[in-house]
This record gives C-alpha cells, sequence and structure tokens, in this order.
C-alpha cells in the first residue's frame, strides 16, 4: 500500500512539472552595420476561422527603455476584413468581462496593417487578466472578425509580461 501510495505521489509530481509552460520569448539583436537593436516576439497570437480564410494576426511590439524591455504596442495583421484599412479597432474582452478598446493610429493603407499603441493602464489590464475574445473592425468598411481564444491563447499577453525570457539572436543575415 506504501509502495502504490508513494508512486501515485511521484507520477502527480512528475506531471505538474512537465505541464509547466514555457516562457514567452523576445529576441533581441543588434545590427552591426547600423547599430540599431531590435526587439521581436517569438510567438504571434493568430486569431482565424477554421478554414484559414478569414482573420488577423497580433504582434507585440518592444523596445528597451532605460534598460528595461517595455511594450510598444501591437502590430496587426488581417485578412478579408474589409479590402483597405483606416481607423481599425481592436476590443479585447477579459474574463471577468471587462474590456479594452484600441484603436489604430496609421494612416489608410490596402496592405491589411494596422498599427497600435497601448496605454499604461491597458498594459497593467493586459499583464493581470486572461483574454477570452478579441474583435478585430476594419473602420474603413465596418467589417469586423470576433475570435474565441483557445484555453492556450489566453495567457499570451499576459505571459509576456509576467513570464518572459530575451534570447540573442543574429540579426546580420
Amino acid at each position: 500500500m506504501k509502495k502504490l501510495l508513494l508512486n501515485i505521489v511521484l507520477l502527480i509530481s512528475l506531471s505538474m512539472f512537465s505541464q509547466k509552460q514555457n516562457p514567452f520569448i523576445i529576441e533581441h539583436c543588434k545590427d552591426k552595420m547600423t547599430e540599431v537593436e531590435y526587439y521581436f516576439c517569438k510567438d504571434r497570437l493568430i486569431c482565424s476561422n477554421p478554414q484559414k480564410t478569414k482573420g488577423f494576426v497580433i504582434t507585440q511590439n518592444f523596445k528597451m527603455e532605460n534598460g528595461v524591455i517595455v511594450n510598444n504596442g501591437f502590430t496587426c495583421k488581417n485578412v478579408n476584413i474589409g479590402n483597405c484599412d483606416e481607423n481599425d479597432s481592436l476590443i479585447f474582452l477579459f474574463e471577468d468581462d471587462s474590456k479594452v478598446t484600441l484603436t489604430a493610429w496609421n494612416k489608410f493603407n490596402c496592405e491589411g496593417n494596422a498599427y497600435f499603441d497601448v496605454t499604461d493602464d491597458q498594459l497593467k489590464e493586459f499583464s493581470l487578466k486572461k483574454i477570452t475574445t478579441i474583435r478585430f473592425t476594419n473602420g474603413r468598411t465596418f467589417d469586423s472578425y470576433t475570435y474565441t481564444l483557445t484555453t492556450v491563447q489566453k495567457d499570451y499577453l499576459l505571459k509576456a509580461y509576467t513570464d518572459y525570457k530575451v534570447v540573442e539572436i543574429d540579426c546580420s543575415k
């Protein structure tokens, strides 16, 4: 009986450690030719329909400020949500039903690009809460796409501010 109990405890311990997720990876490189430093997030948040014919991809942008890596807004690339973009918006719905709404600052374009700044208060929300749903709205055509995040995706922004690791990469290629 003691052996069985010991095996169960050991099995539970091993499964708990094996479920530990990897940290959010921020890649850093310095261009030797221009001396400019770049910070990229390795993973992007892909929000698309099952057929992959409509959706958007959110990429976080980072920069170094006073020796600390800080968020520098979001880049969003949308596919088949309206035709050209202007005044686009993202609405993030959290598990507690609170929301953060961002409005793109970039000018008119037909490439599906939208760029969003984030305030300190909004960053605080992202670092404390899990996201359940995101809606992208094309501000020119008012077409929209609403995506419900998977269990793993709900932690995407939360991990970026609470559990990240900076990895040096070679950007001279």
